[in-house]
């Protein structure tokens, strides 16, 4: 998968926007129309993030592979759950603003990028074994070793990484398809369609029933470019 899944840019107007959990950090430029602009790498989320956005905002990023790790975090893995300003690295970004050339935004960010080390690449093949049906991938640990290290290296357990893979593919099965919500739950294994209901509701912060009533939307959420390596979502922003 590489140290970078994608690259990423999106101008949104002042007010609310919502993104869903992916499992993915992101090194984002953040580039108000009048205020000084803020370079973030935002941390792991388990619900829906809000951004707030008080006036016309650039957004650029790029979105990391699990894993990778910047020296400020070696020794605080849990740091990768919460957004960290990270404006010192480099100190050239500061120069930027609204009307900033993007080609030298994203070079900025590939600076920061080059400061972390590699994902090791029995994580790609865990991540794939949960995002991809009927693969099985050797890796070099234990299923035991495994769960100890991914807090280690992602900052989050495999009950994370599990419960979101999950939420994902039952969510765009919903989107997708007129499939009863009942036997989606067992296909996916929920214990029942309340067990469904409260999952998608944890993470995306919405009903099934909104799922599908917005498919057009759910589903290019759920098929964009996440932490589970998967051919049909790698694609760029």
């Amino acid at each position: 998968m590489g140290d970078i899944i994608c690259s990423w840019k999106v101008c949104l107007p002042g007010g609310k926007s919502l993104v869903w959990p992916d499992g993915c950090r992101d090194l984002i430029a953040i580039l108000p129309k009048n205020q000084a602009p803020e370079l973030i790498c935002s941390g792991l989320d388990t619900s829906p993030r809000i951004v707030i956005c008080p006036e016309e905002t650039r957004f650029v990023g790029i979105r990391l592979a699990p894993g990778l790790t910047f020296p400020w975090e070696k020794d605080d893995p849990g740091s990768k759950c919460r957004d960290l300003s990270i404006s010192p690295y480099p100190p050239s970004w500061q120069r930027f603003c609204f009307e900033a050339d993007h080609d030298e935004i994203q070079n900025a960010l590939l600076e920061v990028v080059s400061l972390a080390s590699p994902a090791p690449h029995w994580i790609t093949d865990y991540l794939t074994e949960l995002g991809t049906e009927g693969i099985k991938r050797a890796t070099a640990f234990s299923q035991r070793s495994i769960r100890r290290h991914l807090v280690r290296f992602t900052g989050a357990s495999s009950n994370y990484w599990k419960g979101l893979a999950r939420v994902r593919k039952a969510g765009s099965a919903i989107a997708t398809s007129d499939i009863a919500l009942a036997d989606i739950a067992a296909d996916h294994g929920f214990s029942d369609q309340a067990h469904l209901n409260r999952e998608i509701r944890r993470w995306f912060g919405c009903t099934p029933k909104m799922l599908r009533m917005n498919r057009e939307l759910s589903t290019a959420r759920l098929t964009a470019p996440d932490a589970f390596p998967n051919p049909q979502s790698r694609i760029y922003c």
